[in-house]
Protein backbone atom coordinates (compact mmCIF):
# COMPACT_ATOMS: atom_id res chain seq x y z
CA UNK A 1 0.00 0.00 0.00
CA UNK A 2 1.40 3.39 -0.87
CA UNK A 3 1.48 5.96 1.52
CA UNK A 4 -1.01 8.49 0.53
CA UNK A 5 1.14 11.69 1.72
CA UNK A 6 3.95 10.76 -1.12
CA UNK A 7 1.02 10.52 -3.79
CA UNK A 8 1.29 13.88 -4.64
CA UNK A 9 5.54 13.89 -4.45
CA UNK A 10 7.50 13.55 -7.86
CA UNK A 11 9.21 10.31 -7.99
CA UNK A 12 12.02 12.03 -8.40
CA UNK A 13 11.90 14.19 -5.03
CA UNK A 14 11.56 11.47 -3.58
CA UNK A 15 14.26 9.48 -4.90
CA UNK A 16 16.16 12.49 -3.67
CA UNK A 17 14.69 13.02 -0.53
CA UNK A 18 16.34 9.16 0.32
CA UNK A 19 19.16 9.56 -1.10
CA UNK A 20 19.71 12.11 1.31
CA UNK A 21 18.24 10.45 4.13
CA UNK A 22 21.05 7.54 3.17
CA UNK A 23 23.95 9.31 2.95
CA UNK A 24 23.02 11.28 6.15
CA UNK A 25 23.19 7.72 7.86
CA UNK A 26 26.07 6.51 6.00
CA UNK A 27 28.03 9.99 7.06
CA UNK A 28 26.79 8.71 10.96
CA UNK A 29 27.61 5.02 10.53
CA UNK A 30 30.91 4.73 8.33
CA UNK A 31 32.36 7.97 7.84
CA UNK A 32 32.12 9.20 11.65
CA UNK A 33 35.43 8.47 13.44
CA UNK A 34 36.77 6.83 10.75
CA UNK A 35 40.40 7.61 11.81
CA UNK A 36 39.87 7.79 15.59
CA UNK A 37 41.39 4.27 15.83
CA UNK A 38 44.62 2.23 14.96
CA UNK A 39 44.44 -0.23 12.09
CA UNK A 40 43.62 -3.34 13.16
CA UNK A 41 45.51 -6.65 12.73
CA UNK A 42 45.96 -8.52 10.43
CA UNK A 43 44.20 -7.14 7.36
CA UNK A 44 44.62 -3.26 7.90
CA UNK A 45 47.81 -4.14 9.08
CA UNK A 46 49.05 -5.72 5.42
CA UNK A 47 47.44 -3.81 3.65
CA UNK A 48 48.09 -0.43 4.86
CA UNK A 49 51.34 -1.06 5.06
CA UNK A 50 51.74 -2.51 1.34
CA UNK A 51 49.94 0.66 0.38
CA UNK A 52 52.07 3.04 2.21
CA UNK A 53 55.66 0.99 0.97
CA UNK A 54 54.02 1.62 -2.76
CA UNK A 55 53.63 5.30 -1.74
CA UNK A 56 56.90 5.70 -0.50
CA UNK A 57 58.35 4.33 -3.69
CA UNK A 58 55.88 6.54 -5.82
CA UNK A 59 55.34 2.91 -7.72
CA UNK A 60 51.98 2.04 -8.42
CA UNK A 61 52.39 -1.44 -9.80
CA UNK A 62 54.52 -3.40 -7.16
CA UNK A 63 52.87 -4.06 -3.80
CA UNK A 64 55.42 -4.68 -1.33
CA UNK A 65 54.61 -5.90 2.47
CA UNK A 66 58.15 -5.53 4.48
CA UNK A 67 60.28 -4.85 2.02
CA UNK A 68 58.89 -8.08 0.02
CA UNK A 69 56.93 -8.77 -2.89
CA UNK A 70 53.08 -9.04 -1.45
CA UNK A 71 50.58 -11.03 -3.80
CA UNK A 72 47.59 -11.68 -1.91
CA UNK A 73 45.71 -8.44 -3.88
CA UNK A 74 45.15 -6.49 -7.02
CA UNK A 75 45.86 -3.04 -6.73
CA UNK A 76 42.67 -1.32 -6.48
CA UNK A 77 42.35 -1.22 -3.04
CA UNK A 78 46.12 0.42 -3.11
CA UNK A 79 45.46 2.55 -5.15
CA UNK A 80 42.41 4.24 -3.29
CA UNK A 81 45.18 4.13 -0.29
CA UNK A 82 47.68 5.83 -2.23
CA UNK A 83 45.46 8.95 -3.22
CA UNK A 84 44.33 9.04 -0.02
CA UNK A 85 47.83 9.00 1.23
CA UNK A 86 48.35 12.82 -1.32
CA UNK A 87 45.25 13.90 -0.28
CA UNK A 88 45.00 13.85 3.40
CA UNK A 89 48.56 12.25 4.80
CA UNK A 90 49.73 8.75 5.82
CA UNK A 91 47.25 8.49 8.46
CA UNK A 92 44.41 5.94 9.46
CA UNK A 93 41.70 7.88 7.49
CA UNK A 94 43.36 7.88 4.55
CA UNK A 95 43.63 4.17 4.43
CA UNK A 96 40.24 3.90 5.16
CA UNK A 97 38.61 5.97 3.09
CA UNK A 98 37.95 4.84 -0.13
CA UNK A 99 36.11 1.72 1.56
CA UNK A 100 33.76 3.97 2.91
CA UNK A 101 33.27 5.84 -0.65
CA UNK A 102 32.71 2.43 -2.01
CA UNK A 103 30.20 1.03 1.11
CA UNK A 104 28.72 4.43 0.49
CA UNK A 105 28.02 3.68 -3.24
CA UNK A 106 26.64 0.21 -2.28
CA UNK A 107 24.05 1.36 -0.13
CA UNK A 108 22.69 4.21 -2.66
CA UNK A 109 23.15 1.73 -5.70
CA UNK A 110 21.67 -0.97 -3.02
CA UNK A 111 18.51 1.28 -3.09
CA UNK A 112 18.65 1.55 -6.80
CA UNK A 113 18.50 -1.76 -7.41
CA UNK A 114 15.67 -2.26 -4.61
CA UNK A 115 13.51 0.48 -6.66
CA UNK A 116 13.98 -1.45 -10.04
CA UNK A 117 13.19 -4.78 -8.72
CA UNK A 118 10.67 -4.50 -6.16
CA UNK A 119 9.77 -0.60 -5.20
CA UNK A 120 10.70 2.35 -3.87
CA UNK A 121 9.81 1.33 -0.40
CA UNK A 122 12.14 -1.91 -0.23
CA UNK A 123 14.93 -0.52 -1.93
CA UNK A 124 14.52 2.36 0.79
CA UNK A 125 14.64 -0.21 3.92
CA UNK A 126 16.96 -3.08 2.04
CA UNK A 127 19.73 -0.35 1.86
CA UNK A 128 19.00 0.95 5.70
CA UNK A 129 19.32 -2.66 6.29
CA UNK A 130 22.61 -2.64 4.52
CA UNK A 131 24.21 0.07 5.90
CA UNK A 132 23.51 -0.67 9.52
CA UNK A 133 24.61 -4.73 8.94
CA UNK A 134 27.70 -5.16 11.35
CA UNK A 135 29.27 -7.27 9.03
CA UNK A 136 29.43 -4.70 6.34
CA UNK A 137 30.29 -1.67 8.02
CA UNK A 138 33.26 -3.74 8.94
CA UNK A 139 34.41 -3.93 5.46
CA UNK A 140 33.19 -0.31 4.74
CA UNK A 141 34.95 1.01 7.33
CA UNK A 142 38.60 -0.75 7.16
CA UNK A 143 41.09 -0.85 4.96
CA UNK A 144 40.76 -3.68 2.85
CA UNK A 145 39.53 -4.73 -0.63
CA UNK A 146 36.15 -6.61 -0.65
CA UNK A 147 33.44 -3.66 -0.28
CA UNK A 148 35.27 -2.79 -3.59
CA UNK A 149 35.24 -5.81 -5.21
CA UNK A 150 31.27 -5.69 -3.39
CA UNK A 151 30.52 -2.35 -5.81
CA UNK A 152 31.77 -3.51 -9.02
CA UNK A 153 29.80 -6.64 -8.47
CA UNK A 154 26.94 -4.95 -7.20
CA UNK A 155 27.34 -2.32 -10.08
CA UNK A 156 27.10 -5.09 -13.00
CA UNK A 157 24.03 -6.37 -11.42
CA UNK A 158 22.25 -3.39 -11.44
CA UNK A 159 22.91 -2.52 -14.64
CA UNK A 160 22.08 -5.88 -15.90
CA UNK A 161 18.02 -6.03 -14.10
CA UNK A 162 17.80 -2.46 -15.30
CA UNK A 163 17.77 -3.90 -19.17
CA UNK A 164 16.12 -6.94 -18.16
CA UNK A 165 13.37 -5.34 -16.44
CA UNK A 166 12.71 -3.22 -19.37
CA UNK A 167 12.63 -6.68 -21.47
CA UNK A 168 10.30 -7.92 -19.30
CA UNK A 169 7.43 -5.06 -19.11
CA UNK A 170 7.75 -4.75 -22.93
CA UNK A 171 8.03 -8.73 -23.73
CA UNK A 172 10.48 -10.40 -25.21
CA UNK A 173 9.67 -11.30 -28.84
CA UNK A 174 13.60 -11.99 -30.29
CA UNK A 175 16.69 -13.98 -29.61
CA UNK A 176 15.34 -16.61 -28.50
CA UNK A 177 13.65 -15.28 -25.51
CA UNK A 178 17.04 -13.80 -23.75
CA UNK A 179 16.66 -10.86 -21.55
CA UNK A 180 19.87 -8.88 -21.97
CA UNK A 181 21.48 -8.85 -25.75
CA UNK A 182 22.05 -5.23 -26.28
CA UNK A 183 25.85 -4.89 -26.91
CA UNK A 184 26.40 -1.37 -24.70
CA UNK A 185 24.56 -2.89 -21.67
CA UNK A 186 27.36 -5.59 -21.75
CA UNK A 187 30.05 -3.59 -22.13
CA UNK A 188 29.11 -1.85 -19.10
CA UNK A 189 28.48 -5.21 -17.40
CA UNK A 190 31.84 -6.07 -18.45
CA UNK A 191 33.74 -3.01 -17.75
CA UNK A 192 32.00 -3.11 -14.07
CA UNK A 193 33.64 -6.88 -13.68
CA UNK A 194 36.92 -5.94 -14.78
CA UNK A 195 37.04 -3.48 -12.30
CA UNK A 196 36.02 -6.06 -9.68
CA UNK A 197 38.95 -8.28 -11.00
CA UNK A 198 41.32 -5.55 -10.62
CA UNK A 199 39.67 -5.20 -7.04
CA UNK A 200 39.81 -8.91 -6.02
CA UNK A 201 40.92 -11.41 -8.90
CA UNK A 202 39.35 -13.55 -10.74
CA UNK A 203 35.97 -13.94 -8.32
CA UNK A 204 35.13 -10.75 -9.56
CA UNK A 205 34.66 -12.30 -13.16
CA UNK A 206 33.49 -16.05 -11.51
CA UNK A 207 30.32 -14.52 -9.72
CA UNK A 208 28.78 -12.38 -11.53
CA UNK A 209 29.11 -14.05 -14.77
CA UNK A 210 27.60 -16.83 -13.18
CA UNK A 211 24.82 -15.58 -11.68
CA UNK A 212 23.68 -13.28 -14.52
CA UNK A 213 24.70 -16.63 -16.74
CA UNK A 214 22.05 -18.71 -14.71
CA UNK A 215 19.16 -15.89 -14.43
CA UNK A 216 19.42 -15.78 -18.63
CA UNK A 217 19.08 -19.69 -18.71
CA UNK A 218 15.91 -19.48 -16.32
CA UNK A 219 14.78 -16.71 -17.84
CA UNK A 220 11.16 -18.44 -19.97
CA UNK A 221 10.78 -19.69 -16.22
CA UNK A 222 11.38 -16.22 -14.89
CA UNK A 223 8.89 -14.55 -17.24
CA UNK A 224 6.10 -17.69 -16.25
CA UNK A 225 6.23 -18.77 -19.96
CA UNK A 226 7.79 -22.17 -18.66
CA UNK A 227 6.94 -24.31 -15.25
CA UNK A 228 9.14 -26.61 -15.45
CA UNK A 229 13.07 -25.56 -15.29
CA UNK A 230 14.25 -28.88 -16.63
CA UNK A 231 13.14 -27.96 -20.16
CA UNK A 232 15.25 -25.13 -20.05
CA UNK A 233 18.80 -27.53 -19.68
CA UNK A 234 20.24 -28.23 -22.72
CA UNK A 235 23.30 -27.68 -25.10
CA UNK A 236 22.27 -25.53 -27.29
CA UNK A 237 20.77 -22.98 -25.06
CA UNK A 238 23.54 -23.16 -22.87
CA UNK A 239 25.14 -22.04 -25.77
CA UNK A 240 22.75 -19.58 -26.94
CA UNK A 241 22.69 -17.79 -23.83
CA UNK A 242 26.21 -17.90 -23.40
CA UNK A 243 26.63 -15.84 -27.24
CA UNK A 244 23.62 -13.43 -26.04
CA UNK A 245 26.05 -12.62 -23.03
CA UNK A 246 28.45 -11.32 -25.68
CA UNK A 247 31.40 -12.94 -24.37
CA UNK A 248 33.76 -12.05 -27.10
CA UNK A 249 33.35 -8.21 -26.74
CA UNK A 250 34.12 -9.14 -22.58
CA UNK A 251 36.74 -10.74 -23.68
CA UNK A 252 37.80 -7.78 -25.04
CA UNK A 253 36.70 -5.53 -22.38
CA UNK A 254 38.73 -7.50 -19.67
CA UNK A 255 41.91 -7.47 -21.38
CA UNK A 256 41.73 -3.50 -22.30
CA UNK A 257 41.36 -2.73 -18.77
CA UNK A 258 42.15 -5.91 -16.53
CA UNK A 259 45.26 -7.50 -18.07
CA UNK A 260 47.50 -4.00 -18.49
CA UNK A 261 48.37 -4.06 -14.33
CA UNK A 262 48.42 -7.90 -14.19
CA UNK A 263 51.33 -8.38 -17.17
CA UNK A 264 53.22 -5.04 -15.84
CA UNK A 265 53.85 -6.25 -12.05
CA UNK A 266 54.34 -10.03 -13.42
CA UNK A 267 57.00 -8.38 -15.58
CA UNK A 268 58.70 -6.28 -13.00
CA UNK A 269 58.47 -9.27 -10.75
CA UNK A 270 59.89 -12.08 -13.37
CA UNK A 271 56.64 -14.22 -12.81
CA UNK A 272 56.39 -14.18 -9.20
CA UNK A 273 53.44 -12.35 -8.84
CA UNK A 274 51.07 -14.56 -10.59
CA UNK A 275 52.73 -17.82 -9.85
CA UNK A 276 51.77 -16.99 -6.10
CA UNK A 277 48.55 -14.43 -7.11
CA UNK A 278 46.73 -17.54 -8.78
CA UNK A 279 48.69 -20.76 -7.38
CA UNK A 280 48.79 -19.50 -3.89
CA UNK A 281 45.88 -16.86 -3.34
CA UNK A 282 43.52 -18.34 -5.11
CA UNK A 283 43.59 -22.27 -5.58
CA UNK A 284 45.40 -23.26 -2.17
CA UNK A 285 42.74 -20.94 -0.45
CA UNK A 286 39.88 -22.91 -2.41
CA UNK A 287 41.23 -26.62 -1.65
CA UNK A 288 43.06 -26.47 1.61
CA UNK A 289 42.23 -24.14 4.67
CA UNK A 290 44.72 -21.28 5.21
CA UNK A 291 45.96 -19.13 8.16
CA UNK A 292 43.45 -21.43 10.30
CA UNK A 293 40.74 -20.48 9.06
CA UNK A 294 38.44 -23.27 8.18
CA UNK A 295 34.52 -23.69 9.09
CA UNK A 296 31.89 -26.41 8.95
CA UNK A 297 29.42 -26.38 6.09
CA UNK A 298 27.04 -24.11 7.44
CA UNK A 299 29.32 -21.43 8.07
CA UNK A 300 28.19 -18.95 6.41
CA UNK A 301 24.32 -19.33 7.24
CA UNK A 302 25.76 -18.52 10.88
CA UNK A 303 27.80 -15.62 9.57
CA UNK A 304 24.77 -13.89 8.01
CA UNK A 305 22.65 -14.31 10.49
CA UNK A 306 25.62 -12.79 12.81
CA UNK A 307 26.32 -10.33 10.17
CA UNK A 308 22.38 -8.65 10.06
CA UNK A 309 21.86 -8.89 13.84
CA UNK A 310 19.73 -7.52 14.94
CA UNK A 311 17.71 -7.50 11.84
CA UNK A 312 18.10 -11.56 11.76
CA UNK A 313 16.01 -12.13 14.83
CA UNK A 314 13.26 -12.47 12.33
CA UNK A 315 14.93 -14.32 10.15
CA UNK A 316 12.37 -17.57 10.15
CA UNK A 317 9.52 -15.39 8.95
CA UNK A 318 12.10 -13.71 6.75
CA UNK A 319 12.54 -16.57 4.73
CA UNK A 320 9.37 -18.06 4.79
CA UNK A 321 8.61 -14.35 3.24
CA UNK A 322 11.17 -15.30 0.37
CA UNK A 323 9.57 -18.86 -0.21
CA UNK A 324 6.22 -17.30 -0.72
CA UNK A 325 7.07 -14.60 -2.89
CA UNK A 326 8.85 -16.74 -5.04
CA UNK A 327 5.48 -18.42 -6.12
CA UNK A 328 3.74 -15.58 -7.29
CA UNK A 329 4.48 -15.02 -11.24
CA UNK A 330 4.88 -10.91 -10.38
CA UNK A 331 7.33 -11.26 -8.00
CA UNK A 332 9.38 -14.26 -9.52
CA UNK A 333 12.05 -11.84 -11.26
CA UNK A 334 13.24 -9.97 -8.63
CA UNK A 335 13.03 -13.00 -5.90
CA UNK A 336 15.07 -14.96 -8.76
CA UNK A 337 17.82 -12.20 -8.72
CA UNK A 338 18.15 -11.60 -4.98
CA UNK A 339 18.09 -16.07 -4.58
CA UNK A 340 20.33 -17.25 -7.62
CA UNK A 341 22.63 -14.40 -6.06
CA UNK A 342 22.74 -15.14 -2.52
CA UNK A 343 22.91 -19.18 -3.11
CA UNK A 344 26.08 -18.61 -5.64
CA UNK A 345 28.05 -17.56 -2.71
CA UNK A 346 26.62 -19.54 -0.36
CA UNK A 347 27.04 -22.56 -2.19
CA UNK A 348 30.78 -22.01 -3.67
CA UNK A 349 32.09 -21.01 -0.68
CA UNK A 350 30.66 -23.10 1.80
CA UNK A 351 32.41 -25.97 -0.10
CA UNK A 352 35.52 -23.98 0.04
CA UNK A 353 38.36 -25.11 2.70
CA UNK A 354 39.33 -21.94 3.37
CA UNK A 355 36.83 -19.42 4.54
CA UNK A 356 36.13 -15.63 6.46
CA UNK A 357 32.80 -13.76 6.89
CA UNK A 358 34.04 -11.42 4.39
CA UNK A 359 34.40 -13.43 1.74
CA UNK A 360 30.20 -13.22 0.72
CA UNK A 361 29.76 -9.64 1.42
CA UNK A 362 29.39 -9.28 -2.31
CA UNK A 363 26.15 -10.72 -1.61
CA UNK A 364 25.12 -8.68 1.51
CA UNK A 365 22.99 -6.13 -1.29
CA UNK A 366 20.70 -9.24 -1.87
CA UNK A 367 19.65 -9.84 1.70
CA UNK A 368 19.17 -6.58 2.67
CA UNK A 369 16.44 -6.38 -0.15
CA UNK A 370 15.21 -9.74 1.06
CA UNK A 371 15.18 -8.68 4.56
CA UNK A 372 14.11 -5.00 3.48
CA UNK A 373 10.94 -6.99 1.53
CA UNK A 374 9.88 -8.67 4.49
CA UNK A 375 9.74 -5.82 6.98
CA UNK A 376 8.07 -3.60 3.91
CA UNK A 377 5.59 -6.06 4.67
CA UNK A 378 4.64 -4.84 8.17
CA UNK A 379 3.69 -1.14 6.57
CA UNK A 380 1.07 -3.20 4.46
CA UNK A 381 0.09 -5.68 7.06
CA UNK A 382 -3.83 -5.09 9.10
CA UNK A 383 -4.03 -7.95 10.99
CA UNK A 384 -7.02 -8.52 12.39
CA UNK A 385 -5.57 -9.10 16.52
CA UNK A 386 -2.66 -9.51 18.07
CA UNK A 387 -2.35 -13.06 17.58
CA UNK A 388 -2.79 -13.27 13.59
CA UNK A 389 -0.19 -15.50 12.11
CA UNK A 390 1.90 -12.30 10.79
CA UNK A 391 2.18 -10.75 14.69
CA UNK A 392 3.12 -14.32 15.86
CA UNK A 393 6.15 -14.40 13.73
CA UNK A 394 7.06 -10.39 15.18
CA UNK A 395 6.00 -11.78 18.50
CA UNK A 396 8.71 -14.40 18.53
CA UNK A 397 11.14 -11.94 16.96
CA UNK A 398 11.32 -9.19 19.35
CA UNK A 399 11.06 -11.13 22.31
CA UNK A 400 14.35 -12.93 20.93
CA UNK A 401 15.91 -9.44 20.78
CA UNK A 402 14.61 -9.30 24.67
CA UNK A 403 16.31 -12.07 25.06
CA UNK A 404 19.67 -11.30 23.45
CA UNK A 405 19.88 -8.12 25.31
CA UNK A 406 19.37 -10.00 28.62
CA UNK A 407 22.18 -12.48 27.41
CA UNK A 408 24.61 -9.66 26.33
CA UNK A 409 23.72 -7.94 29.84
CA UNK A 410 24.42 -11.08 31.49
CA UNK A 411 27.70 -12.52 29.87
CA UNK A 412 29.17 -8.58 30.07
CA UNK A 413 28.89 -8.79 34.34
CA UNK A 414 29.76 -12.11 34.07
CA UNK A 415 33.06 -11.25 32.38
CA UNK A 416 33.64 -8.06 33.56
CA UNK A 417 33.26 -8.88 37.33
CA UNK A 418 34.77 -12.72 37.25
CA UNK A 419 32.27 -14.45 38.48
CA UNK A 420 33.03 -17.20 35.92
CA UNK A 421 36.60 -18.02 36.85
CA UNK A 422 37.43 -20.65 33.85
CA UNK A 423 35.91 -18.69 31.77
CA UNK A 424 38.13 -15.37 32.69
CA UNK A 425 41.20 -17.74 32.76
CA UNK A 426 40.69 -19.40 29.93
CA UNK A 427 40.19 -15.69 27.49
CA UNK A 428 43.13 -14.70 30.03
CA UNK A 429 41.39 -10.99 30.21
CA UNK A 430 43.81 -8.28 31.55
CA UNK A 431 41.85 -6.53 34.30
CA UNK A 432 42.48 -3.19 33.01
CA UNK A 433 40.28 -4.23 30.15
CA UNK A 434 37.01 -4.34 32.58
CA UNK A 435 35.43 -0.59 31.39
CA UNK A 436 36.16 -1.70 27.89
CA UNK A 437 33.75 -5.17 28.52
CA UNK A 438 31.54 -3.12 30.47
CA UNK A 439 30.94 -0.85 27.30
CA UNK A 440 29.07 -4.21 25.55
CA UNK A 441 26.39 -3.84 28.04
CA UNK A 442 25.16 -1.01 26.20
CA UNK A 443 24.51 -3.12 23.42
CA UNK A 444 22.24 -5.51 25.67
CA UNK A 445 20.62 -2.26 27.09
CA UNK A 446 19.91 -1.51 23.63
CA UNK A 447 18.39 -4.61 22.64
CA UNK A 448 16.41 -5.34 25.85
CA UNK A 449 14.62 -1.93 25.81
CA UNK A 450 13.98 -1.87 21.85
CA UNK A 451 12.65 -5.25 22.17
CA UNK A 452 10.31 -4.56 24.88
CA UNK A 453 9.04 -1.19 22.56
CA UNK A 454 8.73 -3.66 19.81
CA UNK A 455 6.47 -5.78 21.48
CA UNK A 456 4.29 -2.76 22.76
CA UNK A 457 4.20 -1.45 18.96
CA UNK A 458 3.05 -4.85 18.24
CA UNK A 459 0.42 -4.95 21.00
CA UNK A 460 -1.08 -1.54 19.60
CA UNK A 461 -0.73 -3.45 16.27
CA UNK A 462 1.53 -0.13 14.91
CA UNK A 463 3.72 -2.14 12.31
CA UNK A 464 5.01 1.16 11.12
CA UNK A 465 6.58 1.89 14.74
CA UNK A 466 7.27 -1.15 14.37
CA UNK A 467 9.59 -0.59 11.32
CA UNK A 468 10.36 2.46 12.48
CA UNK A 469 12.09 1.15 15.89
CA UNK A 470 13.67 -1.42 13.91
CA UNK A 471 15.72 0.98 11.45
CA UNK A 472 16.72 2.86 14.74
CA UNK A 473 17.79 -0.09 16.74
CA UNK A 474 20.14 -1.14 13.99
CA UNK A 475 21.56 1.86 13.45
CA UNK A 476 22.52 2.43 17.12
CA UNK A 477 23.68 -0.94 17.33
CA UNK A 478 26.13 -0.48 14.83
CA UNK A 479 26.35 3.08 15.53
CA UNK A 480 27.65 1.79 19.82
CA UNK A 481 30.15 -0.61 18.14
CA UNK A 482 32.23 2.35 16.38
CA UNK A 483 31.85 5.17 18.43
CA UNK A 484 31.74 3.58 21.93
CA UNK A 485 33.11 0.07 21.86
CA UNK A 486 35.72 -0.10 19.47
CA UNK A 487 37.93 2.88 20.71
CA UNK A 488 37.65 1.55 24.60
CA UNK A 489 39.47 -0.85 22.99
CA UNK A 490 42.04 0.34 20.76
CA UNK A 491 43.59 2.10 23.48
CA UNK A 492 44.81 -1.43 24.67
CA UNK A 493 46.78 -1.90 20.89
CA UNK A 494 50.35 -1.73 21.99
CA UNK A 495 52.00 -2.85 19.71
CA UNK A 496 51.04 -0.46 16.67
CA UNK A 497 51.78 1.70 19.68
CA UNK A 498 55.37 0.01 20.58
CA UNK A 499 56.10 0.47 16.74
CA UNK A 500 55.22 4.28 16.75
CA UNK A 501 57.20 5.16 19.72
CA UNK A 502 59.93 3.07 20.07
CA UNK A 503 61.06 1.79 16.51
CA UNK A 504 59.86 4.77 14.45
CA UNK A 505 62.64 7.23 15.83
CA UNK A 506 65.22 5.58 15.73
CA UNK A 507 67.88 4.12 12.66
CA UNK A 508 69.26 0.86 12.10
CA UNK A 509 67.44 -2.83 12.13
CA UNK A 510 64.67 -4.31 14.38
CA UNK A 511 63.83 -7.47 15.52
CA UNK A 512 60.18 -8.80 16.53
CA UNK A 513 59.83 -12.08 18.14
CA UNK A 514 56.60 -13.82 19.40
CA UNK A 515 54.23 -11.58 17.70
CA UNK A 516 53.03 -10.66 14.21
CA UNK A 517 51.76 -7.58 13.73
CA UNK A 518 51.41 -6.55 10.11
CA UNK A 519 50.65 -3.02 11.65
CA UNK A 520 53.77 -2.73 13.11
CA UNK A 521 55.03 -2.41 9.59
CA UNK A 522 52.94 0.32 9.13
CA UNK A 523 53.45 2.49 12.32
CA UNK A 524 57.50 2.21 12.13
CA UNK A 525 58.23 2.89 9.19
CA UNK A 526 60.61 0.40 8.31
CA UNK A 527 61.64 -3.35 7.56
CA UNK A 528 60.88 -6.07 10.70
CA UNK A 529 61.86 -8.70 11.06
CA UNK A 530 59.96 -11.21 12.74
CA UNK A 531 61.05 -14.13 14.33
CA UNK A 532 58.85 -16.72 15.20
CA UNK A 533 60.77 -18.58 17.63
CA UNK A 534 64.04 -18.53 19.92
CA UNK A 535 65.91 -20.05 17.06
CA UNK A 536 65.13 -17.49 14.28
CA UNK A 537 65.63 -14.74 17.23
CA UNK A 538 69.51 -16.10 17.76
CA UNK A 539 70.18 -16.28 13.87
CA UNK A 540 68.70 -12.54 13.88
CA UNK A 541 71.12 -10.90 16.57
CA UNK A 542 74.12 -12.74 14.85
CA UNK A 543 73.45 -11.36 11.36
CA UNK A 544 71.66 -8.19 11.50
CA UNK A 545 72.46 -7.03 14.97
CA UNK A 546 69.47 -5.09 15.48
CA UNK A 547 69.30 -1.95 17.15
CA UNK A 548 66.32 -2.99 19.11
CA UNK A 549 64.16 -6.23 19.45
CA UNK A 550 60.60 -6.52 20.52
CA UNK A 551 59.91 -9.80 22.51
CA UNK A 552 56.23 -10.65 23.35
CA UNK A 553 56.34 -13.08 26.76
CA UNK A 554 60.29 -13.78 26.57
CA UNK A 555 61.32 -16.95 27.84
CA UNK A 556 64.29 -17.91 29.59
CA UNK A 557 66.28 -18.86 26.69
CA UNK A 558 65.20 -15.67 24.69
CA UNK A 559 66.32 -13.97 27.40
CA UNK A 560 69.84 -15.36 27.92
CA UNK A 561 70.60 -15.08 24.46
CA UNK A 562 69.69 -11.31 24.64
CA UNK A 563 72.01 -10.90 27.08
CA UNK A 564 74.90 -12.70 25.79
CA UNK A 565 74.21 -10.03 22.67
CA UNK A 566 74.48 -6.79 24.72
CA UNK A 567 70.89 -6.45 25.23
CA UNK A 568 69.56 -4.95 28.09
CA UNK A 569 65.97 -4.38 28.97
CA UNK A 570 64.74 -0.87 28.40
CA UNK A 571 61.10 -0.93 29.10
CA UNK A 572 58.03 -3.55 29.25
CA UNK A 573 54.41 -2.50 27.95
CA UNK A 574 51.39 -5.11 28.99
CA UNK A 575 49.85 -7.07 25.83
CA UNK A 576 46.70 -7.00 24.23
CA UNK A 577 44.13 -9.17 24.33
CA UNK A 578 46.21 -11.47 26.10
CA UNK A 579 47.34 -11.05 29.43
CA UNK A 580 51.51 -11.15 29.46
CA UNK A 581 54.12 -8.49 28.62
CA UNK A 582 55.97 -7.00 25.75
CA UNK A 583 59.84 -6.52 26.52
CA UNK A 584 61.62 -4.25 24.93
CA UNK A 585 65.66 -4.57 24.13
CA UNK A 586 67.97 -1.85 23.30
CA UNK A 587 71.53 -2.61 22.92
Amino acid sequence: MADPSHSRIPSRNLALRDCVLLMTVCGVVLWLGLGTTHLWDQDEGYYASVAREMFDRQDWIVPTFNQELFAHKPPMMYWGMLVGFQLFGVCEFAARWASAIFGTGMVLLTYALGRMLIDRRTGLLGSLVLVSSLMFTVVARSATADVHLGFFILLAITIWVRDAKRSLAQGLKQDHGFPVTCMSTWVGIYLSIALAVLSKGPIGFAFPIAILGTLTLLWPWIEGKKSVLGDLVSIKRFGLATLSMRPFAGAAVLLAIAAPWFLMVNQKTGGAFLAEFFGVQHLERFSKPMDNHSGPIYYYVLTVLIGFFPWTSFAIPIGLHAKEALKSTPRRFAWSVLLVWAFFYIAIFSVASTKLPNYIIPAYPAFALWIGSYFSGWLDSNPSGPWEARSRWQFAGWSFTVISGVLVLSLTILLAFGLVPTLTEKLSMDPKLIPAVLSFAWLGALLFASGIAGLLFLRFESGRHGVALAICLSIAWVSLIWQWILPRIDRFQTPQQIALEYIEPMEGKFAVVGMFRPSMVFYSQSALNFCQDDRALEETLIDQLPSLVVVNDSSQQAKDLLDKHGYRLAESVESFPKKGMINIYRR
